[in-house]
């Protein structure tokens, strides 16, 4: 099974977050805004993988990430993790794929699902789930 983590910092007053423009993957995501995040390497935690994606695609070095979402299906697993720290300010593009803060009521072409996965890390302190799971509908 391929796993993988994805981050979304926000602005501690829940302003604004920070996205990454992908350029590679699956079709889906190319050329839109999404979560910060990559696979998780042999033997390694989720929350370390998390804290190293982060700090290799954004420059900055979070460690209070709070997962709050797997989504999962036939062979893969993402774990979703969220934070509210305005390290988002001083976050910038060391990659090829660009990373810019946005503000959440000006969002540019984001990744489908994140339509529905933002308003529920945003939610997440206050709906008293631990984490969400979401499967993949698998026909056989």
């Amino acid at each position: 099974m391929k796993r993988y983590v994805a981050g979304l910092l926000f602005s501690e007053d829940k302003s604004q977050v920070v996205l990454i423009h992908k350029l590679r993957g699956p079709a889906a995501v190319v050329g839109k805004w999404n979560a910060i995040g990559g696979k998780i390497e042999e033997s390694e935690l989720e929350f370390s993988a998390m804290q190293r994606e982060f700090f290799e695609e954004a420059g900055v070095d979070v460690n209070n990430w709070t997962p709050f979402l797997i989504l999962s299906g036939k062979n893969w697993e993402v774990t979703f993790f969220h934070c509210f720290d305005d390290k988002l300010f001083v976050c910038r593009t060391m990659e090829e794929e660009e990373v810019f803060p946005f503000l959440l009521n000006d969002l540019p072409e984001i990744v489908p699902n994140l339509r529905w996965i933002i308003p529920m890390a945003l939610g997440h302190q206050d709906d008293h789930v631990m984490v969400y799971s979401v499967q993949e509908y698998i026909t056989l």
